[in-house]
């Protein structure tokens, strides 16, 4: 009973800025509707505008958490034991990219001819494809050594190239399939991942980055997040035209946008996970390579929540609940489920 209260109040306890923010709008758009229209009856109006004020207060908390990654990048290279020219360098490149959406944003929600629309479309989609490239040739790598090199042998025709990620990023456990281009494709593995895992894990991290290059999910990723930036951003000009206070459903739409970007990501991890069943042969493994990921990540996200001062760990659970509604990859749980109909399915 007592550890069900206290991940009641956990939870609760991750809730809160979201609902004062949502009380906040609340009062805001009430305040605003009774000085715009003395007339009208508050109560006819009251639930639309609690629902609006929900779904803005998420969407302003998406913006936060979206800022909070790009100022994260900047102190991660500024903390980087790296030349001031290099550290300029990538800041600038993290700026640039961030006034280049800006500005694609700006042609997407003001544009008057659709020459504006197609330049502002072709920039996301320039600024979503450099992000990997970008990534890939800045984070420090290094070739894989015997032992890794072995783990990495799952008996496929592999014209990708692994690397191990070293550094400040390869604390974490994590595999990341990087490059668009053909000729650019690479296999990043956190050089933790091989101190942290066997290498049966290992393999089935392998197999599983192995088919999103095989299946190119990077460049069905790429169309998605361009089309669905595209359509949220036409969302706000849509609806801006009309009264600016309709910005807010505007940013729901925004929301929502995310939510099925989420969804259809988290397609392709299982999709991802199938093809590394099949590839290994052995369902049962990807699943115990699962439960080994799942089992390293609750002990060291466990460590990380427990120290520091109250609003740090504040600040972590917030950053923890967002990422885990937002994240592009579905609970560990969930894939494990998958692995086992699958297999059932084969059975």
């Amino acid at each position: 009973m007592t550890n069900h209260w206290n991940s009641l109040r956990r939870s609760a306890a991750e809730l809160i800025p979201w609902i004062l923010l949502s009380v906040a709008v609340f009062l805001g758009c009430t305040l605003y509707v009774r000085w715009a229209v003395p007339t009208i009856d508050l109560s006819t109006v009251s639930i639309s505008l609690a629902v609006m004020s929900i779904m803005a207060s998420a969407f302003v908390h998406y913006v936060v958490y979206s800022a909070q990654h790009v100022l994260a990048e900047v102190q991660r290279i500024l903390d980087e034991e790296s030349s001031r020219v290099d550290a300029v360098t990538r800041i600038a490149v993290v700026g640039f990219s961030v006034l280049v959406s800006l500005a694609a944003g700006e042609l997407l929600i003001f544009g008057k001819s659709l020459l504006e629309l197609v330049v502002a479309v072709l920039l996301l989609a320039g600024m979503v494809s450099m992000s990997g490239t970008f990534f890939r040739n800045h984070v420090a790598t290094r070739p894989l050594n015997d032992r890794e090199r072995a783990a990495c042998e799952i008996g496929a025709d592999q014209d990708v190239a692994f690397r191990v990620v070293t550094g400040e990023f390869g604390q974490t456990i994590n595999g990341l399939a990087a490059g668009v281009f053909p000729t650019h494709k690479v296999i990043l593995i956190n050089e933790h991942s091989f101190e942290a895992l066997d290498n049966k894990c290992i393999a089935m991290i392998a197999a599983h980055e192995l088919g999103h290059v095989d299946e190119n999910h990077a460049v069905v990723s790429l169309v998605g997040t361009v089309v669905l930036i595209a359509l949220s951003l036409l969302s706000v000009r849509y609806f801006m035209r009309h009264h600016w206070m309709l910005f807010l459903v505007a940013g729901s739409a925004v929301l929502v946008g995310r939510v099925v970007f989420v969804w259809a990501r988290r397609q392709l991890e299982y999709r991802a996970d199938r093809y590394a069943a099949e590839l290994l042969d052995d369902p049962q493994q990807v699943a115990n390579g699962l439960r080994a990921l799942r089992d390293v990540q609750m002990t060291e996200t466990a460590n990380e929540q427990s120290s520091g001062r109250l609003y740090e760990r504040a600040i972590r659970r917030i950053r923890h609940y967002w990422t885990r509604i937002l994240s592009t990859h579905p609970p560990i749980d969930d894939r494990i489920a998958h692995i086992k109909r699958l297999s059932r399915n084969a059975d």
